[in-house]
C-alpha cells in the first residue's frame, strides 16, 4: 500500500544506479524532499499538495506508474488534516473552508496564496510566456528560413544550364566544334588528349573516327557510333525550351562537301 510508495521509489532509483544528488539536480526536486519521500517521512511537508506533487514527478523520472503511486498516496491519506504552514519555499499553500465537501465533490481544489508567493507564482506565469512566445518566434523564423532555402532550389533547377560538351580521344581523330554557330575548334587530335567546350544554346560536332572518340554532354556519356557513315557522324545538341533539357540529333555528313586530309585517308580505308 502506501508503505510501499518509498521503497519502490527507492529500489527504482538503485536499479538504475542514479544517485539522489542527480535526481536532484534534473527533477528540480530538494535532495531533503526526495529522502522524505524515500523514508515515507510525509509529515515533514507543509501540505498534501507537495506530497502528490513531488511523488508524480520522482516517480515519472524513474519510468514508474505516477498516477497509480499518487491514487496509492491519496487512498491511505484522505483523513490527513492539512497544515498551514508558511514556509517560505512552499508558497502555496492548501485551504479549506467552510464549504470544504461540497467543494470536493465538485472536484474543486481551493488554494491559497501567501504574499511571499504570489510573486513566484507571477514570474513562473512570466516564464511559460515567454516560452510559448519563443516557441513561436523560432517556429515563424525556421518557416521563413526553409520558404528560402526552398525558393533558393527552385531557382537553381530553374537555371539554364550550359551545353558542356568533354571529348575524349582514343584513336586520331579529326573534329570540327561549333558552338552557337561560331567554330570553337576544328583540327586533328591525338590519342590520350581531353578537350571541353561549352555553348549556351547549341553545339555541333563533327567526328572523323567515331571509334576513336569518348564523348560526354553535360556529364552524361553521348553514341556516337549510331547513325554513323563510314565512321563519320555529325551530331547537334541543342537546348530545349522546357525545363532546362538538352536535346540530341544526329545529322548525316554531306559526302560532297570537302573533307580534311585525315577525313578522306578515313574514307579511303573504310571503302
Amino acid at each position: 500500500m502506501a508503505a510501499n510508495i518509498g521503497k519502490r521509489l527507492q529500489e527504482a532509483r538503485r536499479i538504475k544506479e542514479i544517485s539522489l544528488d542527480r535526481v536532484s539536480k534534473e527533477t528540480k526536486i530538494a535532495k531533503k524532499w526526495l529522502e522524505a519521500l524515500e523514508k515515507e517521512e510525509y509529515d515533514v511537508f507543509p501540505a498534501k499538495i507537495y506530497v502528490v506533487s513531488f511523488v508524480r514527478s520522482y516517480a515519472r523520472y524513474l519510468g514508474l506508474d505516477a498516477e497509480s503511486l499518487v491514487q496509492i498516496y491519496q487512498r491511505e491519506h484522505s483523513g490527513r488534516e492539512e497544515r498551514m504552514d508558511l514556509n517560505p519555499k512552499f508558497p502555496i499553500v492548501v485551504s479549506h473552508g467552510v464549504g470544504e465537501k461540497s467543494m470536493s465533490r465538485k472536484g474543486i481544489a481551493a488554494l491559497r496564496f501567501t504574499k511571499k508567493g504570489l510573486i513566484p507564482f507571477i514570474l513562473a506565469i512570466g516564464v511559460v510566456v515567454g516560452a510559448g512566445l519563443s516557441a513561436i518566434f523560432y517556429l515563424q523564423r525556421a518557416s521563413r528560413q526553409l520558404s528560402q532555402e526552398m525558393a533558393k532550389i527552385n531557382a537553381s533547377t530553374n537555371v539554364r544550364k550550359d551545353i558542356s560538351m568533354v571529348v575524349e580521344i582514343n584513336d586520331k581523330t579529326w573534329l570540327r566544334v561549333v558552338g552557337d554557330g561560331a567554330v570553337s575548334f576544328e583540327g586533328t587530335l591525338s590519342a590520350g588528349e581531353k578537350r571541353t567546350w561549352v555553348a549556351k544554346d547549341e553545339m555541333n560536332v563533327c567526328i572523323g573516327n567515331v571509334d576513336g572518340v569518348r564523348l560526354y554532354v553535360n556529364g552524361e556519356e553521348v553514341d556516337t557510333i549510331s547513325g554513323n557513315l563510314g565512321r563519320v557522324n555529325e551530331l547537334v545538341f541543342t537546348r530545349s525550351k522546357e525545363k532546362g533539357l538538352i536535346k540530341m540529333e544526329q545529322k548525316r555528313p554531306i559526302i560532297m562537301k570537302k573533307m580534311e586530309p585525315l577525313q578522306t585517308e578515313l574514307q579511303k580505308e573504310e571503302k
